[in-house]
């Protein structure tokens, strides 16, 4: 629509809209005036408000109306369309950023690394690094990418220069092993002081991550080992934690070569777990500490003791037939509702020199797994049995072509076939000749297997100092291993708090990113825990998927120029949610980020 006004009607028009604008401010208690402002030859209006600042009268601009021809035009809009939109990544982002608020991630970071007032500080550097873990890993090369498209563009603005994967290793080399250790006791303090996290019952266990590092590449740490994953062509970094049965809150970590077993490791992280124990100690005076039966040796355990904790561990049922062999019409039922298919033998044995209350529980469920874990793999032996059936025929065949198969090399391919936890002990291969013919039976010894179930599976056994905690509290503590458990799996996700992929090859850059990727598992931690006390129970993932539906939208409309010229008027508002994400919205207090 097209506007032709003379111009007695267009200072009309003009003077009614501002005094509109200006009743509103009275209504609202806002003591306002139109107040005319001539720049470069050019005359603006404003709408202004006089304050008293340090005891003298200011104005203070609460609105700026630009050229009378450019608020008509604003004013006259008929559809108040907006011309484009934009969308920005909020509710996942916006929750961590809360929590690592609360935090204090980078006040803690940047109290111990010394760095001048320039750019961004490294404690920034390291939250967005860990930010960019919990929701959506990429390369530090790929991280602008990722992060102009969320809300932390406005939370905290950056260049894209400065977020260069050549500034995020310069501020990564500021952070050496002692100084990631320091920074680790710190944000421990704050979780004790500030969170209140229960210390009564810590879990340790470590785990490997693969890496993509050439073999030619120089590395303490990256090493061919046992691989969690199976990938043995791969080299692997070992990664230890301490963490709380309370939401499995990291408290220590540990880089270490992946070619370590266990009970070095363990040795290794010794002085390391001495140091939190006397942290721990001035709000905690009994620590137990639970770990798998992998790290245990006397040395081990003598040094556990000497340091202050106490322990629950597991033991090696082959190096124990004794009690495995005790009969189950010893074993008690347990009331607790959490062990009801379990069932318990409780007595005393000398164990690394030492008299130790032992446990030894036998469930149901285990049972169940381990005897469909076998039907399983006798399956895949029956497939491999038949495969070596044809190839001996074959092999026997006239004119048949190749090296035929000796009783010798025949046994060894029986035995591997019949190798395997378990299988070993209840799968018989014989091999019979006659005449110069080779042949062999394979089948399975259901007594063997009737004694495995009765003395072996569904079974474990518990060894504590704890001599005064009941059967059930023991065995609870054990099955507490499953949060850091969860810790390592949610670690091994691709989607949410990834390690991996790890994008470095040098010993002292792993080290922190393994470091961002615990900030990043502690803030996804707090999230889930403040979640849970609210009565909101649902695993990270959940949490998270539910907040990232939750985007910014910025609807930009037209300033009403002729010449286009100028900044387009912004409208912020979040897309539509769920009653539960609106609840999640207001136990993050998500709100308070929204532009306004």
């Amino acid at each position: 629509m097209q506007y032709k006004l003379n111009k007695i009607s267009y200072i009309y028009v003009f003077f009614t809209r501002a005094l509109d604008i200006l009743l509103f401010c009275v209504y609202t208690d806002i003591m306002a005036t139109l107040q005319k402002k001539t720049s470069r030859g050019h005359t603006y209006w404003q709408i202004v408000e006089s304050k008293r600042v340090n005891g003298k009268p200011r104005p203070i601009v609460l609105l700026h109306l630009g050229t009378a021809e450019t608020l008509l035009k604003r004013l006259l809009q008929s559809d108040g369309k907006p011309i484009k939109a934009r969308t920005y990544d909020f509710g996942a982002v916006a929750a961590l950023w809360n929590v690592a608020q609360e935090l204090d991630v980078v006040g803690t970071i940047d109290r111990v690394v010394k760095k001048r007032k320039q750019g961004l500080s490294c404690g920034q550097y390291i939250l967005l690094a860990a930010l960019n873990r919990c929701v959506a890993a990429t390369s530090k090369a790929s991280l602008y990418g990722w992060y102009k498209k969320t809300v932390l563009q406005r939370l905290l603005p950056v260049s894209e220069r400065q977020l260069s994967s050549q500034r995020f290793w310069d501020h990564m080399n500021y952070l050496d092993a002692p100084t990631i250790a320091h920074i680790e006791e710190a944000f421990t303090q704050r979780l004790i002081d500030h969170f209140n996290i229960d210390l009564k019952t810590l879990l340790f266990d470590a785990t490997n991550f693969d890496t993509y590092i050439d073999t030619q590449t120089e590395s303490a740490l990256v090493q061919r080992g046992h691989a969690k994953s199976k990938r043995t062509d791969l080299r692997i970094l070992g990664l230890a934690l301490l963490v709380s049965t309370d939401f499995h809150l990291p408290l220590l970590s540990m880089c270490y070569p992946g070619n370590h077993n266990d009970p070095t490791m363990f040795k290794s992280v010794a002085q390391s777990l001495a140091a939190r124990y006397h942290q721990f100690a001035e709000t905690c005076d009994h620590i137990t500490l639970v770990f798998d039966g992998g790290n245990t040796s006397a040395d081990n355990i003598a040094a556990i003791k000497e340091q202050g904790y106490h322990f629950v561990t597991s033991l090696t049922t082959t190096y124990h037939q004794d009690l495995l062999a005790i009969p189950l019409d010893h074993y008690q039922s347990l009331t607790n509702p959490r062990l009801k298919e379990c069932q318990a033998f409780r007595t005393s044995k000398e164990v690394w020199g030492t008299t130790r209350c032992v446990v030894i529980t036998r469930n149901q469920k285990l049972l169940e797994g381990q005897i469909a874990g076998i039907i399983q793999g006798l399956q895949r032996k029956w497939a491999a049995v038949s495969e070596l059936k044809q190839k001996l025929f074959r092999s026997q065949q006239p004119k048949a072509k190749g090296k035929k198969y000796t009783p010798l090399s025949l046994r060894k391919k029986l035995d591997d076939i019949c190798s395997g936890q378990y299988i070993k002990d209840i799968l018989v291969a014989e091999i019979t000749d006659r005449d110069g013919t080779l042949d062999f039976t394979v089948k399975v010894d259901h007594a063997s297997f009737d004694h495995l179930i009765a003395t072996r599976l569904g079974k474990r056994i518990l060894c504590t100092d704890n001599d005064h905690w009941t059967t059930e509290e023991i065995i609870l503590a054990s099955r507490a291993q499953h949060h850091i458990e969860s810790a390592f799996k949610q670690m091994k996700s691709p989607h949410w708090v990834s390690f991996s992929p790890g994008f470095h090859w040098t010993d002292q850059k792993l080290r922190v990113h393994a470091f961002s990727c615990i900030i990043a598992l502690m803030l996804c931690s707090l999230l889930q825990r403040k979640a849970d006390h609210a009565g909101l129970v649902h695993t990270i993932p959940s949490l998270l998927g539910q907040l990232s539906e939750i985007e910014e939208i910025v609807n930009l409309y037209s300033t009403g120029s002729d010449t286009g010229r100028g900044r387009l008027r912004a409208e912020y508002l979040l897309s539509e949610r769920s009653p539960l994400q609106e609840k999640l919205c207001r136990l993050f207090d998500l709100h308070r980020l929204t532009h306004t």
